[in-house]
């Protein structure tokens, strides 16, 4: 389990990344979802660096319950939403591939020893698919959704898509 200084690091990261968001304009899931984004990748990046097999036995398993319970709350809730509307179908079409394409990059990583380099290098896609997809959504993704289904919309999402994640991270465990 990461320390307390770790914890707070994270969370810090995890703030910035929602105070840019909110500079830029996102507002209610949106903006949460940036700040989950900052806070994965905050967790993500120091284990890409590390060799180490105890860390990676240590702190891939709540990486991994991270990512896929938000995807997981994403799919179930917000992607649905955007759905819903023309302005925002090609997102959701965009999505669901890159959602599978990440849930399937975890599948291999989860398949591999932790301590062997082939762990290693599946572990580094991730973390590029991650990076990448978190750029699509936070640049393009979110405030187009955000511009079609409008603020009240996005804070109404929230509230749901918390609970979609409560409900994944329970079924991971």
């Amino acid at each position: 389990m990461p320390n307390t200084i770790e914890q707070l690091s994270v969370k810090a990261v995890g703030t910035m990344n929602a105070v840019k968001a909110g500079f830029n304009g996102l507002r209610g899931v949106f903006l949460h979802l940036a700040e989950e984004h900052g806070e994965v990748g905050a967790m993500m990046k120091p284990l890409a660096k590390s060799n180490d097999v105890q860390l990676r036995r240590e702190h891939y398993p709540k990486i991994r319950a991270e990512l896929l319970s938000h995807e997981r709350a994403e799919l179930a809730e917000v992607y649905p939403a955007l759905n819903q509307n023309p302005a925002t179908h090609e997102l959701v079409v965009l999505h669901n591939q890159e959602a599978a394409q990440l849930e399937a990059a975890i599948g291999a990583i989860d398949a591999l020893d932790p301590a062997t380099d082939a762990w290693g290098h599946a572990y580094e896609r991730l973390l590029a698919l991650v990076q990448q997809h978190v750029e699509e959504e936070e640049k393009d993704f979110f405030p187009r959704a955000q511009a079609a289904i409008g603020e009240n919309a996005a804070e109404a999402l929230l509230a749901r898509y918390e609970a979609a994640k409560i409900a994944a991270m329970q079924q991971l465990q």
